[in-house]
């Protein structure tokens, strides 16, 4: 009786130890899903206006492997620069509307798609395969060093901000931004 007591409260603990393990492991499942999908995946278009704050410097690479230096690009034109990647959809759904808004203000704006090249998820060969697939033709440099994202902050793609002629950052917008948007920006920053 006492061995059969025994056998009977072994089970009970092993059957709240697993019951407790599932639980956790359900926890902690929608917790990763959840944190995944906001850093990754950012789809929801938020733009926000800021205190203009002096962009910061990175070096990059040009599409030939050649080094740049962002202040090089700037204090001419106003810029839109955008962080993106290849594997991401929100980036994907966005990159027709850059293009059309390249077409038309890239005389007045300078745009900087900034790849987040990071060598295993993201090279710059499946970058740049997608880019001449679709048919883009605005400038792509590769952030091999992930030294602008750090820079800049950029947590989830795509990350877009407007820089004035001064070089300040005047907005910024996380997610896909619908081309109405976009265009919306670049009208303040040519003004």
């Amino acid at each position: 009786m006492k061995q059969q007591t025994k056998l009977i409260g072994i089970l009970v603990i092993l059957i709240a130890l697993l019951a407790g393990a599932f639980v956790l492991y359900q926890n902690l499942s929608k917790k990763y899903k959840a944190d995944t999908a906001s850093e990754e995946t950012s789809s929801v278009n938020d733009t926000e206006e800021q205190e203009a704050v002096t962009a910061p410097d990175f070096n990059a690479e040009d599409a030939g492997g050649k080094p740049i230096n962002f202040f090089s690009l700037t204090g001419k034109k106003p810029i839109v620069l955008n962080f993106w990647a290849s594997w991401c959809p929100p980036c994907k759904q966005e990159m027709p509307g850059f293009e059309a808004m390249y077409k038309k203000y890239s005389g007045k704006v300078d745009f900087v798609m900034v790849n987040m090249t990071d060598g295993a998820r993201e090279t710059k060969k499946k970058a740049s395969s997608f880019i001449k697939e679709q048919g883009y033709t605005f400038p792509v440099y590769y952030d091999t060093e992930q030294e602008a994202a750090y820079n800049y902050q950029a947590e989830s793609l795509p990350t877009t901000y407007f820089i004035n002629r001064d070089g300040e950052i005047v907005s910024g917008a996380r997610g896909a931004m619908e081309e109405s948007a976009l265009e919306a920006q670049i009208k303040k920053l040519i003004k």
